[in-house]
Formats: structure tokens, sequence, C-alpha cells
């Protein structure tokens, strides 16, 4: 089998091949989850990544499985396992072939967790591939971020930027476990109703279904980070900020970015992905004779791999690039 970057990652035996986060909608593709950089409709993807697919698009085009489900494309067996990043999402299994996608090994409030799979060769997201990229403990943060949700949302009243799909949940999930129940915009609802579609448990309220008066003294949104820091203009934002509401930005890039913090009050660095630390004890755990890495820091990555583990590791090649792994 080869494995190599061809309009996606590209898994070829014989006259045969696969594609996993593919660059375009194809049949003979699967998804790992619902970040649009990843999402293309007509491939095989998990059902609540569908929902998701359904919510941000309209596309209903795609075939579906369940977690654990072994099914075939073009002969080469398949298997979407939790990958812990969002609702939904699947490391992809196939034929000794880990594929990460994005995960999250640490465990998330509302999506699980990632577990190592033995495999023969690893391809690994490199989000955080960088020494430097390891962030503090996630559940000291998470307290740290519901003791601010408390204190300033029953004062002047408090916004949160998140990722919709993912990062919004975890801050929902976080603000519930302190009794408080937050309004959403319409993106962060929609998706957030997934989640509860799928057995997680969750209380928001939508702004836009709200009275006028509700809307006046909503205590804590949670919207998307365009709109908690201004770049889209937002009407639930504004009202908020006229009333001299606080603003929160929730993100792994906080820890390593000053943009992260531009626009906002406060900072947590909570991410849906692995970071440094996280990634080389997944690598270490899953065995393999063979480390792909991919989305990111890719040769920073590769490097560690092979200087602290001994493992072969470099980017995933080109097609056609002579470095192309083979094996039986």
């Amino acid at each position: 089998m080869e494995v190599f970057d061809y309009k996606g990652i590209c898994l070829k035996r014989d006259k045969r091949a696969i594609y996993l986060d593919p660059s375009s909608g194809r049949p003979d593709g699967a998804v790992s989850h619902g970040h649009s950089d990843h999402l293309r409709p007509k491939t095989h993807m998990t059902k609540p990544t569908k929902d998701v697919m359904i919510a941000r698009t309209g596309s209903k085009d795609a075939t579906t499985h369940n977690f654990n489900e072994k099914f075939k494309i073009n002969d080469f067996e398949l298997e979407f396992v939790s990958a812990g990043h969002v609702v939904g999402s699947a490391m992809i299994n196939c034929e000794g072939v880990l594929y990460t996608g994005d995960y999250n090994p640490y465990g998330t409030v509302t999506a699980g967790v990632a577990k190592p799979q033995d495999c023969d060769t690893l391809i690994v997201e490199s989000t955080y591939g960088k020494p430097n990229q390891i962030l503090p403990d996630r559940n000291e943060v998470l307290s740290d971020l519901q003791a601010w949700i408390m204190a300033t949302s029953a004062k002047e009243g408090a916004i949160i930027g998140a990722y919709s799909l993912g990062k919004a949940q975890e801050v929902i999930a976080t603000a519930n476990l302190g009794g408080v129940t937050p309004v959403v915009s319409d993106v962060v609802a929609s998706v957030s109703d997934i989640y509860k579609k799928n057995g997680v448990r969750l209380e928001y309220n939508t702004y836009t279904e709200l009275t006028e008066k509700e809307q006046q003294t909503a205590e804590l949104l949670v919207t998307s980070t365009t709109a908690a820091n201004g770049k889209k203009k937002d009407e639930a934002v504004q009202n908020m900020r006229r009333r001299g509401a606080k603003t929160a930005r929730v993100s792994g890039w906080c820890a390593f970015s000053d943009w992260a913090l531009r626009s906002v009050d406060a900072g947590f660095p909570v991410s849906d992905h692995s970071d440094f630390s996280g990634t080389m004890k997944f690598v270490e755990e899953c065995n393999p004779k063979q480390v792909y890495t991919v989305h990111g820091s890719t040769k920073e990555l590769a490097k560690e791999i092979r200087k602290q583990l001994g493992i072969n590791a470099q980017p995933l090649p080109k097609y056609g690039q002579a470095s192309i792994e083979k094996y039986n």
C-alpha cells in the first residue's frame, strides 16, 4: 500500500485508492469530522458528522457509519473510532493505517476521548507540533473559566467567543456546571442541538428566541469568535457591550499567540486538539513503524518523533515524491 498527499490523504493499492479528508466530495472518500476544512459532501462519515453537514451547509449527500463499524470502500476495510475532537469526530482505521484527523487524547466534556490504536503506519495531525506548544492542564483552565463566568456574568455580563462547533459546547457545559444557563447565537444553537440529539446534556437559550426584556437582562452570551471580537457585526454582542459586558476568548492559541488575545478582556487556552506532549505520548502508545505528519508544524513534529522516540517520521509526501512509504 502507498500513502501520500494527493487530493487529500490517499491510500493506494495496485489500481485502487481511497481518500481520507479529500479536497473535494467523492464517493471513495471518508471524512474525519465536521469542521469546514475537513468536511466534504458525497463522502463517508459518522452520523453526527452528517447532522453537522446538514446544519452548516444544507447538504444531505453522505454515506454514514456508526463508530467501530467496519465498512468497505474500493475493497479497503475502514473503521471510524472516536477522536475526542468534536461531536461525531473520528479517527480512521484502515488495514494497519491509522489517520487521527483532528483529535484529542486528553478528552473533552462533550465529545469523548481519542485512545491510542496499535498500527503499522500512523498519520497524525500537527496543529501543536512544536516542542514549546504545551497547553496548561485542561481541567484547571476550565475551572478558571467557570470562575470567570460566575463572577463576571452576575455583574456587568459576559460574552465568550469560541468556535461554534466544539469549543462553544465546552463553554456551555462548563457554564452549566456552575449553575449558569447561557444564551447563545443561532449558529451555536444549531450545532448544540446536534450535541443534545447525540446524548450530550447542555442547557442554553437562543438569543433570538428571547423577548426584548430577556435579551436586555442576559448574563452570559456564547457566540462565534468573529462576533465576539467585533469582526462580524452582531446585535447581541453590541447590546451586551453597551451594558458594559466583558469579553473572553476560548482557544488553545491563547497560550501561544498574542493575536488570540486581541480585542478581549480575558483568554482561556482550551483546545480540542492534542498539544505537543499529548501527541508524543499518543504516537509512542500507537507503536507504529512509520509516522506521517499532516496539518500544522509537520517538519518540527516529525523531527522530534525521530529524535525522542526513534520512530521513522516525516511530513506526508506529495504524490510522486521518492520518499513514499511502501509496506506489505
